[in-house]
């Protein structure tokens, strides 16, 4: 997608549809830095040198009660607003709303549902979507309005797993089912565009955030427990928020944030995480302030990663995360092999569980991105 540069004024919740979906400033140049570090690291390299002028010794982490106040979990409300404005003027039998992982595609829906009183469609169990069930299909026959919050735990990828989905789609599609809204992974939308056919279907999602809209988000959510402490930057110094009493605005967004904004390709939802996990404050009792440690510091994946972690990856996108047993349902080789090469990925700090099931981390998601496009790999379109 193109890039485009935002202004104080736009607003930091828009809804749009897929086409209007524009990367970050400097996405680019973002990718090519993961890839000289990748590289880097690869030939035995220190994996980014940057003279840092904070030392992380220095600081220690946050207590939890202290981070719970200061970077609390994101309200999806204004996003479920957003959306509402855009499904007003839909006549479609079937809209999406997709997202990257963690973006919020399954709290949009259904505190959107929730506010309607709209019946969300039940989720498939294991067992059913394995053996091709497609029993639970007719649960949303005779609703003349339903939502599906999270599509991607509706079908498993083979034969059998798919067959459900693909009678629910071909029915839902047709408006046999009645008005559905669906939420679903940017990637498991990628999938079933691809082996489906979903065209035609409205699609909308979150616009990206370029980095001054972060550094908004991140003071605002930190204002309810009083004045927020300064942020400081360990690779420069230098502030890293507007300073929210001053209201100063004339100031260039600060450079930190614009290349986490890029890094995560302006996804709310995983600049989240990295803010979050970053945070450090002194471990001097007479310093004050906060530090943002190295924002890109993160579980990077090696040029040389092997084709069986590689599917294994691919596979934890697609179906926006699953556990060992349906892990192995779904890929080419024996369940051995497929928990050697999730245990070396968990090893390295690239998936961890999340509900019961094995999910890309959030710091590992852009360098995971990338290795599967540059290795030809259908990838989201976000």
């Amino acid at each position: 997608m193109g890039e485009q540069s935002s202004s104080a004024d736009t607003p930091l919740w828009a809804v749009v549809e897929l086409d209007q979906f524009r990367t970050p400033e400097q996405t680019q140049a973002s990718q090519w830095r993961r890839s000289l570090r990748s590289l880097s690291t690869w030939l035995g390299g220190k994996n980014d040198a940057e003279q840092q002028v904070k030392d992380e010794s220095e600081l220690r982490s946050l207590p939890e009660v202290r981070l719970a106040h200061l970077v609390p979990p994101i309200d999806w409300a204004p996003v479920a607003t957003a959306l509402a404005q855009q499904l007003d003027d839909q006549n479609s039998p079937v809209t999406f709303f997709i997202t990257t992982p963690y973006g919020g595609h399954a709290a949009v829906v259904s505190q959107w549902a929730e506010a309607r009183s709209i019946t969300c469609v039940p989720t498939p169990s294991l067992r059913e979507l394995a053996e091709g069930g497609t029993e639970w299909v007719e649960q949303g026959i005779n609703q003349r309005e339903w939502a599906v919050p999270a599509l991607e735990r509706y079908f498993l990828r083979h034969t059998q797993g798919i067959q459900g989905i693909r009678e629910f789609l071909e029915r839902a599609l047709s408006g046999r089912l009645g008005k559905g809204v669906i939420g679903c992974d940017s990637w498991t939308y990628a999938y079933l565009q691809r082996v489906i056919g979903i065209d035609g279907a409205p699609v909308f999602t979150l616009q990206s955030m370029e980095g001054e809209q972060l550094a908004r988000y991140f003071a605002q959510i930190a204002t309810h427990s009083g004045q927020p402490p300064p942020v400081y930057s360990t690779r420069t110094g230098e502030p890293v928020l507007f300073d929210s009493v001053s209201k100063q605005k004339s100031k260039a967004p600060n450079k930190e944030l614009q290349r986490l904004a890029a890094h995560c390709r302006g996804h709310i939802g995983l600049a989240w995480h990295y803010w979050r996990e970053r945070l450090r404050e002194p471990k001097a009792d007479d310093e004050e302030g906060l530090w943002l440690v190295d924002a890109l510091a993160e579980a990077e994946l090696a040029v040389d990663t092997g084709d069986i972690a590689t599917l294994v990856l691919h596979a934890l996108l697609v179906h926006g995360g699953l556990d060992d047993d349906s892990l192995g349902e779904v890929l080419p080789f024996s369940h051995h092999e497929a928990l050697n090469a999730r245990l070396a990925l968990q090893r390295k700090g690239i998936v961890s569980s999340c509900e019961g099931r094995w999910q890309i981390t959030p710091l590992s998601y852009a360098s995971v991105r990338q290795l599967l496009e540059s290795r030809n790999y259908l990838v989201d379109p976000l």
